[in-house]
C-alpha cells in the first residue's frame, strides 16, 4: 500500500504540529467492480455476481437490525451495536436511553494474517 506525509495539528495545542504517514488510497471500487474481478476467477458469470453482492449488500441491514451477527466466511463478522445512558435503576432504562448505532466488523483470522503481510511504499 502506497502512504504519503501529512501535516496534522495538535488539536489540543494549534501551535504545534506533527508529520505522520497517512493512507493513499487508489479509486474506489463498485459492486460492479468486485463482480467483474470474482467472476473472473470462477465459473459463475458477472451479472450471477453482481446480483449476489447486492443482494447482501440489501440483505444485511435487515439481519443486523433483527440482532443477528453474520459471519461472512474468511472475511469476519458484521455484528451491529449501540451506546446506551447509564442509570441508577434498572426501571429507568428503556430503549430511549440508546444514544448512538453503529456497525462493528471484525475480521477474521485469515484476512487479518494476510493484512499483516502487507509492505508500504512512499509516493
Amino acid at each position: 500500500m502506497k502512504y504519503r506525509i501529512a501535516k496534522r495539528i495538535n488539536p489540543l495545542d494549534k501551535n504545534e504540529s506533527k508529520f505522520y504517514a497517512a493512507p493513499q488510497y487508489m479509486e474506489e471500487l463498485t459492486v460492479m467492480d468486485l463482480a467483474k474481478d470474482i467472476s473472473d476467477a470462477c465459473t459463475l458469470n458477472v451479472t450471477d455476481v453482481e446480483a449476489v453482492l447486492t443482494s447482501l449488500v440489501r440483505k444485511l441491514p435487515m439481519y443486523l437490525k433483527n440482532g443477528f451477527k453474520i459471519q461472512l466466511g474468511n472475511f469476519g463478522r458484521v455484528k451491529m451495536s449501540f451506546s446506551s445512558k447509564g442509570y441508577d435503576k434498572e426501571e429507568n432504562v428503556d430503549s430511549s436511553c440508546i444514544t448512538s448505532k453503529r456497525i462493528i466488523f471484525t475480521p477474521s483470522p485469515e484476512l487479518k494474517s494476510e493484512i499483516e503481510k502487507a509492505s508500504f511504499t512512499r509516493i
